[in-house]
């Protein structure tokens, strides 16, 4: 295991954008209500051969189950995540609350995620994907003290280099989140700066040929701060292409608009697990006519690739 290469990637599939539901759920009554595991996962089948599969191969049939984007296969996913886990065959124990995260179980995510966090003395190497991951939830359940003590948490424990810089950038675009999600937009404006500011500058291991990238992504949100709404916009008829980073590769948009307004967006894409939303969000998009969109659990590098690629495609047609 990485700590580049994995889990930055699996985290990033599972960090909200930067938007909190309209009916607020309520953390404190979900964890009452939670049992763990859920009585629900004793009916749930599997014939997956996870006696005699090591974890290295089950968390790979764990992902699949989790990209088909279907509510029995991510409960599915959730038993054989269990299974190994009761098996003691778990690699570090991360992937776990990751993958109650992504199949929908947010209230078991935040308490696992709790427990893991606690589990890993440091000081100067913190867990920082489970952090991340667990401000992010505390985005969704409304919590902006959590959410911002979680990531001060994490920068109290930043790592050596080489890895200290990026995950410096990696934060300060978490802290970034929190405050665009709680409409703070001149802090979220100064943490995703700071994050593009440092994501050149680090100089890691490896990977240090994405982080151009990286940072042009966190410049992405940044623009969309200012896109609140396409109802007013006056858009130039006709077909804008543009690239984005998605979680696989390349994610290719097509943007249509006809008598001022998005008619379609088609999409082009690699994606594996993409929990639907390279389907889903550009259809919000059209209908709604406006970027920002309901979340879409599980599919944060996905969904934000769109919005950031479909913002770029219809600057090209005149929004300013």
């Amino acid at each position: 295991m990485t700590s580049l290469s994995y889990y930055s990637v699996c985290l990033s599939i599972l960090l909200l954008p930067i938007s909190i539901s309209a009916e607020q759920p309520n953390l404190e009554a979900d964890l009452q209500k939670l049992r763990i595991p859920q009585p629900w996962l004793a009916k749930v089948k599997t014939s997956y051969d996870y006696r005699n599969k090591p974890w290295k191969e089950g968390r790979q049939e764990i992902r699949r189950l989790l990209g088909l984007n279907k509510p029995a296969t991510f409960r599915e996913a959730i038993k054989l995540t269990w299974l190994y886990l009761q098996k003691k065959d778990i690699g570090d124990g991360h992937e776990y609350p990751m993958y109650m995260y992504m199949g929908g179980e947010r209230a078991w995510a935040v308490k696992t995620s709790q427990q893991f966090i606690a589990s890993k003395p440091y000081p100067d190497n913190a867990p920082i994907h489970a952090h991340r991951s667990l401000a992010s939830l505390y985005i969704y359940y409304g919590l902006k003290d959590k959410a911002v003590a979680t990531i001060d948490e994490a920068m109290k424990g930043l790592p050596k280099p080489p890895w200290r810089t990026m995950r410096e950038a990696d934060l300060n675009d978490s802290y970034g989140d929190i405050y665009a999600a709680f409409g703070d937009y001149e802090k979220a404006k100064f943490h995703y700066q700071r994050s593009a500011q440092l994501y050149p500058t680090a100089k890691p291991k490896y990977g240090r040929h994405l982080l151009k990238r990286r940072a042009q992504k966190v410049l992405n949100k940044l623009d969309l701060l200012t896109a609140r709404s396409l109802g007013t916009a006056k858009l130039r008829d006709g077909v804008y292409n543009e690239r984005a980073l998605g979680y696989t590769g390349d994610i290719n948009l097509t943007v249509i608009v006809k008598a001022g307004k998005i008619a379609n967006i088609r999409v082009k894409h690699k994606e594996k697990i993409d929990q639907n939303a390279c389907d889903l969000v550009p259809r919000q998009i059209t209908a709604l006519q406006k970027l920002k969109v309901d979340a879409i659990t599980g599919a944060t590098v996905t969904q934000d690739a769109i919005q950031a690629g479909t913002f770029r495609a219809l600057k090209k047609a005149g929004l300013k």
